[in-house]
């Protein structure tokens, strides 16, 4: 079967390796659809501890199951499905305060799905495979892991329906949150880049877009709340300078979200009083709940949330390596391998 090997920064090359043999308490799946997300890219670029060389990456996808071991359920054969790439242990002491995301126990699949075939073991399937539709949108299915980690955000964030909220960034990320609070009830999206055609598809989301190095930020979050300010800040960039850059934006109890990652060893400087006096909050979101990632997939497949508009690029497994160089080149949005 073929397969993306990563073997260090810049170099993935396409090679056909052996078929993973399923065991007794697997499902064998094929690969319909695999989104290329940050994580990826970052990887390409500069390495990452947690991917050793030669390996296979990916982790969004959406697949059929072609066949099943003799310990699970035979009559999902040739459905379509879709799985979180790791589940939870639901024991551990992160587990039990409910910070699944964080769990110490994880389990996933067996294998980075930029390749054809993967198997799924028993355990993750029961609680991580979602089984969807024959008339589900493959494409936008293989997203509910990303749209998993946006609504574990949204849901730190303890969002209300009709507040106002600002995106910094308008990557794929900054764009999913501003579909999700755009159909989730919110009173005003607000999205900020410097990226025109990024900041043109967050107006097709139903969001008021700036770029900052044409617009005072500050009076024209004033000018479109009508003055009432904003309740939710999501930092969707992975820079300290953003950080502290929202806080200038925050008003009396504005929550801030550092959903982007950043390096290790980063710092951010912010005056404390704004955090005492304007009880202003600042939080952190990483990953997602088991029913953030079936919550996902649901919404995919009834198109209550679609990203026809973010997903700017399908790229055929051969030329995997064109979409890591325009997602470094921010020249794609969220690219979506196909097989």
């Amino acid at each position: 079967m073929k397969a993306a090997i990563y073997k260090g920064p810049g170099v993935i090359e396409i090679e056909d390796i052996e078929a993973p043999k399923m065991k007794k308490d697997e499902y064998l799946v094929k690969v319909v659809y695999s989104g290329l997300c940050g994580t990826d890219v970052k990887t390409y670029k500069q390495g990452h501890r947690y991917f050793e060389p030669p390996c296979i990456l990916g982790h969004e996808f959406s697949g059929v199951i072609v066949d099943a071991g003799e310990d699970v359920d035979k009559s999902l054969i040739q459905k379509k499905i879709t799985c979180a790439p790791y589940v939870s242990c639901n024991n551990c002491s992160e587990c039990r305060k409910g910070l699944y995301e964080l769990c110490n126990c994880k389990d996933g699949i067996s294998s980075g799905t930029f390749t054809e075939y993967i198997t799924i073991p028993k355990n993750v399937a029961e609680k991580g495979m979602v089984v969807v539709n024959n008339d589900c949108n493959m494409s936008e299915l293989s997203l509910s892991e990303p749209v998993a980690c946006v609504l574990n955000s949204v849901r730190k964030l303890d969002f209300k329906p009709g507040s106002n909220v600002l995106i910094m960034g308008a990557g794929s990320m900054g764009l999913i949150h501003a579909e999700i609070f755009t159909k989730f009830g919110a009173n005003k999206v607000l999205v900020t880049d410097f990226n025109e055609q990024r900041l043109k598809v967050a107006q097709q989301l139903g969001a008021a877009v700036a770029n900052p190095k044409k617009t005072a930020i500050k009076e024209w979050i004033k000018e479109q709340t009508s003055g009432e300010g904003l309740d939710y800040i999501v930092v969707a960039i992975g820079a300290p300078a953003a950080v502290e850059e929202a806080f200038n934006y925050a008003d009396n109890g504005t929550i801030i979200n550092i959903f982007g990652g950043l390096a290790n060893g980063s710092r951010i400087n912010i005056d404390p009083n704004i955090i005492h006096y304007n009880e202003v909050k600042l939080i952190g979101s990483f990953g997602f709940a088991p029913n953030d990632f079936k919550m996902a997939a649901r919404l995919l497949q009834s198109q209550r949330i679609t990203l026809g508009k973010i997903i700017t690029d399908h790229i055929e497994i051969d030329s995997i390596k064109k979409a890591f160089e325009l997602s470094l080149q921010q020249e794609t949005i969220k690219a979506v391998i196909s097989f």
